[in-house]
């Protein structure tokens, strides 16, 4: 009998989480045989879900949030999804929740569900908030994983958890999937690079954990001044990175292309990939920049960096020797490449999920 794995997420915006979902869906029918299926909470989708069997939870539950109702609209959308799944797809399929609203209301599934945690709890929502603060977010977030096992994508975001949160269950650690040869035939389709010279990229959402602020002051501090910056990526704080280039006259040379389904034509004829979060669970980009054989440079935010590098001294930099790195990467790229470990082949993670059935 064909086994079965459902992939609830909060939506399939362009971020991490939503390209892992569907990254790991197409990897699990490749070299497992499985039958996938996605159950996404909310209709806000911007990656290519061509192919794949997605399934809208507004498609076939009704759950108002009105009144006394909101007390228990998790549970309640939580059992319609249960039924929903058991009766169209599997009561025994493997659960995969991603994403904390996903998470909040399959902390209600009695299903066999497993919580994927794509980044680090302890800086999202712990760094920085006073003592009172903290005690009510650990009660929330102990609540929300309190009912089913953790799958974390690297041993830093799994250590940095376990020592701020509660956990009763034997937790795992597996990272997200890289096609290899997906990802390079990705890259060598077609894009129009020509007229933009030599340029380094960066891909992510627009949030607080990425730090484009971060990234367009030190690429405004470079001793190269003819070396152009694609950002890609859409997000909440798209407006305010463009109001910073503008304020700093650098509207020539750093380019906003938005989100793109396919980014890796970008990063494969850039001079190099560069990460400034505060914050990551395992920054997937960093893996691919490697899988193509691009330089890279990041900040050493919390998260599995060393796992995906290693003990390579220059990848990893201070925020204040962010545009000196970043000159240096560009005269002598070697120093920070890296090669790819196979621990992230996505042969290699589906056998790892397997594991869990």
């Amino acid at each position: 009998m064909i086994k079965k794995m459902v992939f609830v997420i909060s939506a399939l915006r362009g971020g991490g989480a939503e390209k892992f979902v569907l990254n790991l869906y197409k990897a699990m029918e490749k070299y497992q045989g499985y039958e996938c299926h996605i159950v996404a909470i909310e209709k806000a989708v911007e990656h290519d879900i061509d192919g794949f069997r997605v399934h809208f939870v507004s498609d076939f539950c009704n759950v108002s949030k009105k009144g006394l109702r909101r007390l228990s609209y998790k549970k309640n959308v939580a059992k319609s999804i249960d039924k929903y799944i058991s009766q169209n797809i599997s009561k025994d399929a493997l659960v995969l929740s991603n994403m904390l609203l996903a998470d909040k209301i399959m902390s209600e599934s009695t299903l066999r569900v497993h919580h994927v945690i794509h980044s680090s709890y302890h800086s999202a929502f712990l760094l920085g908030k006073g003592w009172l603060k903290k005690k009510q977010i650990k009660r929330k977030i102990n609540a929300t994983y309190k009912n089913h096992p953790l799958v974390f994508v690297s041993e830093a975001s799994k250590c940095e958890y376990e020592s701020s949160f509660e956990s009763k269950f034997s937790n795992t650690v597996i990272y997200n999937p890289t096609e290899l040869e997906e990802l390079e035939n990705l890259a060598d389709e077609p894009v129009d690079v020509d007229s933009l010279g030599d340029y380094l990229v960066h891909i992510g959402r627009f949030n607080r954990a990425k730090r484009h602020d971060r990234l367009i002051d030190a690429f405004s501090k470079m001793t190269n001044t003819s070396v152009k910056l694609i950002l890609l990526g859409n997000g909440g704080l798209l407006e305010k990175a463009q109001q910073q280039v503008k304020v700093l006259g650098l509207e020539e040379r750093v380019i906003f292309k938005g989100f793109l389904a396919n980014p890796y034509p970008y990063l494969k004829h850039s001079k190099g990939l560069v990460l400034t979060s505060d914050f990551e669970g395992l920054p997937t980009v960093l893996i691919e920049a490697i899988a193509l054989e691009k330089p890279l440079l990041t900040t050493n935010c919390s998260g599995g960096i060393y796992e995906i590098v290693g003990d390579n001294q220059f990848v990893i930099c201070t925020k204040n020797d962010l545009p000196k790195n970043m000159d240096k990467m560009l005269s002598h790229s070697q120093y920070y490449t890296v090669p790819f470990d196979n621990k992230f082949s996505a042969m290699c993670i589906t056998e790892a999920y397997h594991q869990l059935n």
